[in-house]
């Protein structure tokens, strides 16, 4: 059967209760100067209710605002610092990273001090080093070379030439230029190294203790010396780590003097650390710097500009983190949107000192409103109550009518029928019977004429229909064309059939619209069935069956159901 589209109409018998979704109007509140006057010669002490109603609400709204703004802030600010130390956190277990590898090429070249440049090059290769840590730009071995020595530096073997994309690249040969040139007592040299390409590689001849004034004294402290280093990529880090035969520092300058083999250097992308640590975390900046007496070195990233808030924890890693100065180290600054200062300055909290002042001088009105008649509150009431009834009525007559032709819909001929099956089924002498009528030719109406000629013909249908039936039979449009009247007579009486009769010779007038310009012949076909039936669907169903077999045999006329129509349909 066809599928059954419901929808609403303005009239109709009460059905069940549907939740009215009910339009919102303005309610004017007028407080006119004569309901006031009477008020105060009632009694001052309303007056003195309504200052203490919209004082006392104030009052509340301000605090409540305060309190608001107040946590908000201690949330930010604790949004900040978890932010902060997932950053440093980061940060942290990157330069411990640095420092595994440190260590163990350190303990390499402690434990093969002389060994060439190709030999560095393939352990380094080994451990995958630049694999494992993508910061990691090149890495080598600098000795310190005296003046006197510079010319067989310069002149070494090709056998130990160093090979900066790894042991199997070409050697680097022939004189090697020192930058920045000039006489020095000694230089600090690149003896073995490897880079991860040409564009890491620091030139040969570059003098690192011209780069980084502290690196001599680093070799009598033992410690670690940071300088920043501009190559091609832009400005890295330089690391420089003493290394010491036999893997351990000398507890005495000239111990470490004596037991000095070279630095470990390394070239590393801080920028490259900070990247991952804040891809979870949008619109933060971060400020990462290096401080000691003879190098400062920060590095930068993310949104710095605006107004901030700012949170500085110090990582404490690094052989230089035991520095006596609790400033010197690494840190990180980690820069977050900034904190909301006072209730004007929090959004949530101006809401509720707005909302609160508002509901305050909305409470001392209603005062003024309950002072100046209860009488009128009363019928204001009133008057909403039978709107919302009769708002109430008509949603409900929208849902079980159909807006064109204002007949009950489907819901509520199931429903009225289902009654009087009920009934039937305590009456034995009674039955309930339904005419399924289906309009022949409907759909060449729609589509020569259009749909509003199709309106006007079923709107017609529905009021001949109305004046065809009797009083107490029930009448329903289930979709497009097809209506159905819902009957109860008893088992011997013969009313069906002539109340389909009457129905197909009300329809066969011809229908007028447009002012008589268009007259149509309107006939139906209908489906009777009737008896002790378990559910409006089921005798539904049968009317249904008998429809098709009034069209079958050449529209309009009827047909009343007979079990073989179920067996057809089961063949089919």
């Amino acid at each position: 059967m066809t599928e059954i589209q419901t929808r609403g109409s303005t009239s109709g018998t009460d059905p069940e209760p549907v939740s009215p979704q009910v339009s919102s109007r303005k309610l004017r509140i007028v407080a006119p100067a004569r309901a006031v006057a009477a008020s105060a010669r009632g009694g001052g002490w309303w007056v003195a209710v309504f200052a203490v109603a919209v004082l006392g609400g104030m009052l509340v709204a301000v605090l409540g605002a305060r309190s608001v703004a107040r946590s908000d802030a201690n949330r930010q600010r604790l949004a900040s610092h978890l932010v902060a130390t997932d950053i440093a956190s980061t940060l942290k277990l990157a330069i411990r990273g640095e420092e595994n590898i440190t260590v163990s090429t350190s303990a390499f070249v402690a434990s093969n001090p002389h060994t060439t440049g190709s030999e560095f090059d393939a352990w380094v290769e080994s451990t995958h080093a630049f694999q494992r840590y993508p910061e990691l730009q090149n890495m080598g071995l600098v000795k310190l070379i005296p003046a006197s020595q510079l010319s067989t530096f310069k002149t070494r073997s090709p056998a130990d030439s160093i090979r900066i994309l790894g042991p199997k690249s070409a050697a680097l040969t022939g004189s090697r230029q020192i930058l920045p040139p000039g006489r020095r007592p000694y230089y600090c040299l690149a003896v073995e190294g490897v880079a991860r390409s040409a564009a890491a590689y620091l030139p040969g001849g570059l003098d690192y203790c011209d780069l980084s004034k502290v690196m001599i004294t680093a070799r009598e402290s033992g410690l670690t010396s940071y300088a920043p280093v501009t190559d091609s990529a832009g400005v890295a880090l330089g690391v420089e780590t003493p290394v010491y035969r036999g893997g351990a520092t000398p507890s005495t300058p000239t111990a470490r003097r004596q037991a000095f083999i070279g630095w470990l250097g390394e070239l590393i992308k801080p920028n490259v650390l900070l990247d991952p640590a804040l891809d979870s975390h949008p619109n933060v900046g971060t400020v990462f710097r290096y401080d000691s007496p003879a190098s400062h070195v920060q590095f930068t990233r993310g949104t710095l500009s605006g107004q901030r808030q700012r949170t500085t924890i110090p990582l404490l890693v690094g052989r230089a983190a035991g520095l006596a100065n609790s400033r010197e180290g690494w840190t990180v600054q980690v820069l977050t949107a900034r904190v909301a200062n006072g209730v004007f300055g929090d959004s949530h909290a101006l809401e509720l000192l707005l909302g609160g002042i508002t509901l305050s001088g909305l409470i001392g009105l209603l005062v003024l409103i309950l002072v100046s008649g209860r009488t009128r509150a009363r019928r204001l009431v009133l008057e909403k109550t039978r709107e919302l009834s009769e708002k109430n009525r008509q949603l409900s007559e929208m849902a079980t009518h159909d807006a064109l032709t204002g007949l009950p819909n489907r819901t509520l001929v199931l429903d009225r029928a289902g009654q009087l099956l009920a009934r039937a089924a305590r009456q034995p002498n009674f039955i309930t019977g339904a005419l399924f009528i289906d309009v022949d030719e409907f759909k060449h109406v729609n589509d020569e004429h259009g749909h509003a000629a199709g309106d006007q013909v079923l709107r017609t249908v529905a009021e001949r229909l109305q004046r065809a039936v009797r009083k107490q039979d029930t009448i329903g449009r289930l979709s497009g064309d097809e209506f159905v009247v819902i009957a109860e007579c008893t088992i011997e009486d013969q009313a069906l059939s002539l109340l389909a009769e009457r129905v197909i010779e009300f329809l066969r007038e011809p229908v007028e619209i447009d002012e008589g310009r268009k007259v149509f012949e309107v006939t139906a076909s209908i489906g009777v069935a009737s008896g002790q039936y378990e559910t409006p669907d089921a005798l539904l169903r049968d009317a249904d069956l008998a429809l098709y077999a009034a069209k079958a045999a050449g529209k309009d006329r009827y047909a009343r159901f007979d079990t073989s129509m179920r067996a057809a349909e089961n063949v089919a």
